[in-house]
């Protein structure tokens, strides 16, 4: 991604658990920590402190994985219910044409797998990748970063690859393609999971089974016309590092709330919450494939 989409904010965390206590009280059951790369901020075990004293059904963690501590699971280990690691190849120099890292960096990665595994039984651990054209796309890499999961019997994900910007388009696979490739290395295809999100009516997760794990395979499908006019059903609320709703990811359009939590008025804010359902049911990236 080239670093002018990357967001290097820190959200402010007065104005995050106001807003956490807030919609909780009003039925709040699901939360996830992503970024940018949540474990830079500097208060991040005091927003994971803060999060583990809500009864929230589930509490999931992004990351990247490579500045993960022992003291930092162990605290995810005490509310969290997942942590979901973008791997996306168990190849070092695959990988490192993905992001750039050093092999110091990935072989801390590996390392803390093996760590990250001694909380298998207190968190499910996630390993997540996604298929791009001519770089992790291959049986060899699929089947790689299967055979790492399985080694330490994490779940999967496959997501498929959604441009940020319009060169990024001739990267994209083709969603059966992911399929095929998976279901040719030794996948067990199980059927699709009837809810995504929380409900029945958006896009099905395709379950699978690889020697002694399991996981899925997701087709994100942003601009696909009839995922588009489902997506406000899924009840899902993106917050920028700003304190801004972003309904959709394909369309530039936000909505505020900065002001409403700082001058502490929750009608406004689930006003603007009202709004930006309003807004996605409107079908705002219908037909387009490029991220905002």
């Amino acid at each position: 991604m080239p670093l002018c989409n990357k967001n290097k904010t820190h959200i402010d965390i007065n104005e995050l658990k106001y807003l956490v206590k807030s919609l909780a009280n009003e039925g709040l059951k699901n939360v996830s920590i992503t970024g940018g790369e949540p474990t830079l901020h500097p208060q991040i075990i005091e927003i994971i402190n803060f999060l583990n004293k809500f009864n929230f059904k589930n509490l999931f963690f992004h990351t990247n994985g490579i500045n993960l501590t022992e003291k930092l699971v162990k605290k995810l280990s005490e509310g969290f219910t997942k942590i979901a690691i973008s791997l996306h190849s168990a190849n070092f120099k695959t990988w490192q044409e993905l992001t750039g890292g050093t092999k110091k960096q990935f072989k801390i990665l590996i390392s803390n797998l093996k760590m990250i595994s001694k909380f298998s039984d207190k968190l499910i651990i996630e390993l997540k990748c996604v298929p791009i054209k001519g770089y992790n796309d291959s049986e060899k890499e699929f089947k790689s970063f299967l055979e790492l999961c399985n080694s330490f019997k994490f779940k999967f994900k496959f997501l498929n690859f959604e441009p940020i910007i319009q060169e990024h388009q001739e990267l994209e696979i083709p969603f059966e393609k992911i399929k095929e490739t998976l279901i040719k290395i030794g996948c067990k295809f199980l059927g699709n999971d009837k809810y995504f999100r929380g409900q029945n009516r958006y896009l099905p997760i395709k379950k699978f089974k690889y020697k002694n794990i399991f996981g899925v395979a997701i087709e994100i499908g942003c601009g696909d016309p009839k995922v588009c006019k489902k997506c406000y059903r899924t009840n899902e609320i993106f917050i920028t590092p700003e304190m801004k709703i972003k309904p959709c990811h394909i369309s530039d359009y936000q909505v505020d709330l900065k002001k409403f939590i700082n001058q502490k008025e929750k009608k406004k804010i689930f006003q603007a919450i009202i709004h930006s359902r309003e807004f996605l049911f409107s079908t705002p990236g219908s037909g387009s494939r490029i991220w905002q």
